[in-house]
């Protein structure tokens, strides 16, 4: 493996930094001009043969910066050379891969034990360090708005920052990046246009060529060429302008990124690019933006490295408050979707003022516990065995999965012990539960970070008594999507109830890395309902998604998904003279118009 990063190491000192950052920028970019093409377009893995784009590129990109420069201007790069690059990345990660696959050759149970070892030992490591943050920009701020606000004095403190300056910053960052986007598009257009207006069959061949030479030399070329200069590109005097010399000197020393030689070798090592995503270009006078999201996934974890260092002296009232705020969150969730048609409970208690439970819901014949964990994911290790301790470890502890669920079968348990059952809410408030035997009782774990497969099926490593059912594991942003989608196809709180039912019976056959893939599956797929209580059923991560569908649809852009059918939807009409909704600023008549996307 060593030999492998070497490799592509050296060929990376002699490419220069732009160049390959905006080959692995057009990634990222969603070229289209009909419906099915934004479907297609938006889903990177129809443009590249890589098995977690986000992350290797990422990995790619931390290795260029981590490079000495030895580039020159004479270096011409095709698209062959990116993907031999591509290929190179992909060895390296198959490598990982390959070592949680090597399995010793114990026989009958203590082979199986050691095949499972690695099994969960690879899907921690993989999920940790190969899959992207599964959220988008909007659930990142408000995120960052709910559990950091409250915190922003401490903040000022340390650097003089609040959570609103580095929002601010990225939508800073992201409306350049989409002005720059808007810009060359109108000209390319306007070249395009130009072109088609040249007469091939002219009889005056020289006047034709006259009008080339003075498009070629006037102004359309100043512009074309300041629109391509200026993509994925900000000037660093444009940061200053905006949030002054102080905070803007902070923002760009904690995100802005230097080519240098550094030690970064390993896809599991701590990553520069992914910490600091604006790579100085020019001189140090632009910074260059492979894409926004970038930047607002690296504002996150900075914040949140900052709030939860134990040496800070409010790192213990940080950590109650954000408990706090996720079981809120997690509250008016449960609000949305079930309404006035449900009875809510928090801090319950089998005794007054015992050991509490988070929430608890009286729906129909059901009652639903809901256990909320706000603890970060732990890093998994390279080695397998020591990983697999590891990962166990933290899945069963007080703050993880398993620790959630035992507290939700021991509120089950004392519920079962009568018909009618008395607890106490706010851990002092008697309330009663009635007609218990006829009702269903629903362990689930919410959380508020993302564990990949592990959550999606806890049957490797929970540990359960064979006579009680399975929880349904659910974070916070799956959660909020969960909602939206069933919203989007009117259906009940009596549907995803049903929904969550149907997981349970099933939940040792389920697999998948993400919740939304099963859910797609159940609702678009007619035989998965029936196909998943005979045996394993696998949910690729491949393709158009519901929410996907939603989201650019809640943002004006039609998205063609293959398993619903379209029925006409109230839209408001864009005019002519009104600005186009694809974001680049000209007005409708001039940029996306009969193009078959918003008319």
């Amino acid at each position: 493996m060593e030999e492998k990063i070497n490799r592509l190491k050296e060929k990376l000192q002699y490419i220069d930094t732009r160049e390959l950052l905006g080959m692995i920028g057009t990634k990222f970019i969603t070229f289209s001009n009909t419906i099915q093409d934004i479907a297609e377009q938006s889903d990177i893995f129809n443009k590249t043969n890589l098995m977690s784009p986000q992350k290797q590129y990422i990995y790619l990109a931390g290795l260029l910066m981590s490079a000495a420069d030895n580039s020159n201007d004479t270096t011409n790069y095709s698209e062959d050379f990116l993907v031999e690059l591509e290929k190179l990345i992909q060895d390296i990660t198959f490598e990982y891969i390959e070592n949680f696959m090597k399995i010793d050759k114990y026989i009958n149970l203590k082979d199986n034990e050691n095949i499972k070892r690695n099994l969960v030992s690879m899907e921690a490591f993989t999920s940790y360090f190969d899959t992207g943050i599964l959220r988008y920009p909007e659930q990142t701020i408000t995120l960052i708005r709910k559990l950091y606000s409250p915190f922003d004095k401490e903040l000022n403190e340390i650097n003089g920052l609040s959570t609103e300056d580095y929002i601010a910053f990225y939508q800073l960052i992201e409306d350049v990046y989409s002005d720059a986007m808007g810009a060359s598009k109108q000209a390319v257009t306007g070249l395009q246009k130009f072109l088609n207006s040249l007469n091939p069959h002219a009889k005056d061949i020289e006047k034709e060529f006259e009008r080339l030479m003075e498009y070629a030399q006037g102004e359309s070329r100043d512009e074309f060429q300041e629109a391509i200069e200026g993509l994925n590109t900000i000037r660093a005097t444009r940061v200053y302008e905006v949030f002054g010399n102080e905070k803007g000197t902070t923002l760009l020393d904690i995100f802005g990124l230097y080519r240098k030689q550094r030690e970064f070798s390993f896809y599991n090592e701590k990553n520069p690019f992914a910490e600091s995503p604006l790579c100085w270009i020019g001189g140090g006078e632009s910074l260059f933006i492979i894409h926004p999201h970038f930047l607002l996934n690296a504002i996150f974890e900075y914040i949140t490295k900052i709030l939860e260092n134990p040496s800070n002296k409010f790192a213990e009232k940080y950590k109650k408050k954000k408990a706090e705020i996720v079981e809120g969150m997690f509250l008016n969730c449960m609000k949305d979707i079930f309404g006035d048609k449900a009875k809510y409970h928090t801090c319950v208690c089998e005794e007054r003022g015992t050991k509490e439970h988070d929430i608890l819901i009286e729906f129909d014949k059901y009652i639903l516990i809901a256990e909320v964990k706000a603890s970060k994911v732990r890093e998994p290790l390279f080695n397998p065995e020591k990983a697999y301790i590891r990962v166990k470890d933290h899945f069963n502890s007080d703050t993880g999965i398993g620790g959630a669920y035992k507290q939700a079968i021991l509120l089950k348990k004392f519920i079962e012990n009568g018909n009618t059952v008395e607890l106490y809410e706010n851990k002092t408030e008697k309330f009663l539960i009635q007609e218990i035997r006829s009702k269903t009782i629903i362990p689930i774990v919410l959380t508020l970070n993302q564990f990949g497969g592990l959550a999606v099926n806890t049957s490797l490593l929970l540990e359960r008594e064979d006579n009680q059912p399975y929880p349904w594991v659910c974070n916070w942003h799956d959660f909020e999507n969960i909602i939206e989608i069933f919203k989007y196809l009117k259906k009940s709180c009596c549907d995803l109830v049903e929904y969550i039912v149907w997981r349970i019976e099933t939940h040792s056959n389920i697999l998948s890395s993400d919740e939304l893939d099963v859910l797609d599956g159940y609702l678009l797929d007619k035989k998965v309902k029936d196909e998943a209580r005979k045996k394993n059923v696998f949910f690729a991560p491949n393709g158009p998604s519901l929410i996907d569908k939603i989201y650019y649809e809640k943002n004006g852009i039609p998205y063609h998904h293959p398993g619903i059918r379209e029925t006409p939807r109230k839209s408001n009409k864009v005019g002519r003279n009104d600005k186009c909704p694809c974001g680049s600023g000209l007005k409708f008549k001039k940029c996306c118009i009969d193009k078959g996307i918003y008319d």
